[in-house]
Formats: structure tokens, C-alpha cells, sequence
């Protein structure tokens, strides 16, 4: 459920009022921004200028066989995205922050979801981008194997930290308290044992 402020909610409550609840678009790809807001006139906001453009947001695809996805169609009738999109690798990777604002309540955002650009497409009337997350099963995670008597950290490197006279480690905890470096051990004695890499002895 979204979560107003106590600004947003007065202002909603209002029997009046000359506000307006927009949308806002912002791409980063390689420290290049992309500002959008959709409205008939650019707006400021915390310090940025958002250029009027039509675009909108369709509801999360969510199915049994992909990850869940959000359609982002941004208008193609002058081809500006389009071009901004061809110049940088079609924005594959690109972070993109939605927000929404009230005109009436300065620099503050009532809503903000991240997402990153997987695909897209392009039409005569619309470029199209597919938003997901940044979280992809290629990627290793966590991005070291942990195991209950090895450690994984290069012997004498920042993490281990030792600084003594020895030049060899075979990475065991008992070594490491030979060394009184246990401290830093960097593997997970409290593991329960069992498995293939449960110790190295």
C-alpha cells in the first residue's frame, strides 16, 4: 500500500487545490541522465529540470516462465529517444527511477521505484523499454564461496590483514590461530559439518 506523507495526505484531502500529482522519469546510463516528467510544461525538482514528454508505465507482467517485468513506453514521433537510445547501446543496463510528486510540496517525492532496462524495441510511435531488476542468475552470489574451515582471503592481503615474518598459510582456522591472526579468519567455523568442502585437512 503506498505510504503518503502527512503533507501529501492534506493536500490530497484538500476540497480545493491547484496541485497536481506527476509522474516522473529518470535514466541514468554512464553518468548521461535522461530527465522526463509527464506534463505539458517542464518542471524543477531538487534541483533538476524534467522536460515535458509523453510517456506511461503499464502494469508489472508477472507469468510462470519470466521474471517479473514492467513496459515502459516513452513517445517516438520526433525519434529523440530513439537516437539518445541507439547512441548508448539501446540503454541495456540503464537504471531507471519513477517517481511521483505533488506540484504543492517542494523536492519531495511521494513515491520512488528502481529498475533497470533489460530490452527494446522501437515503433514509429513508441520506444519501448522492458524494466526489470538488476538481479540476474548468472551473476554468483555471494560472490565468494564460504566454507566452515577455509579461509578465502589472500594470506597477508587487506582482509586477512597478517603482517608477521611467516610467507605460507593453508587457509585453516587452526593455522590462523598458529598465526594469531584467528580474528580475521574469513571462513565460517560455525557451519555444521558434513559435505565435500566441510575442511581442507
Amino acid at each position: 500500500m503506498l505510504s503518503l506523507s502527512t503533507a501529501s495526505i492534506l493536500e490530497k484531502n484538500k476540497v480545493a487545490t491547484d496541485s497536481a500529482w506527476l509522474m516522473l522519469l529518470d535514466i541514468e546510463y554512464e553518468a548521461n541522465h535522461v530527465r522526463l516528467v509527464h506534463n505539458t510544461e517542464n518542471i524543477e525538482f531538487q534541483g533538476n529540470t524534467y522536460i515535458a514528454f509523453p510517456f506511461s508505465i503499464a502494469d508489472i507482467n508477472e507469468n510462470s516462465t519470466d521474471l517479473p517485468n514492467v513496459k515502459l513506453s516513452v513517445s517516438n514521433v520526433t525519434k529523440t529517444i530513439q537516437r539518445m537510445a541507439e547512441n548508448n547501446k539501446g540503454f541495456t543496463g540503464a537504471k531507471v527511477k519513477v517517481s511521483i510528486i505533488n506540484t504543492n510540496i517542494k523536492d519531495i517525492a511521494d513515491l520512488e521505484e528502481h529498475f533497470v532496462i533489460t530490452g527494446a524495441n522501437a515503433t514509429a510511435e513508441w520506444m519501448e523499454f522492458t524494466l526489470g531488476t538488476d538481479f540476474s542468475f548468472a551473476r554468483r552470489f555471494p560472490l565468494i564461496r564460504i566454507m566452515k574451515d577455509y579461509c578465502p582471503f589472500k594470506f597477508k592481503g587487506v582482509q586477512c590483514g597478517y603482517k608477521g615474518n611467516q610467507i605460507e598459510c593453508n587457509k585453516t582456522l587452526a593455522r590462523c590461530r598458529e598465526l594469531g591472526n584467528s580474528v580475521r579468519f574469513g571462513g565460517e567455523p560455525t557451519i555444521p559439518q558434513g559435505g565435500l568442502y566441510a575442511s581442507n585437512k
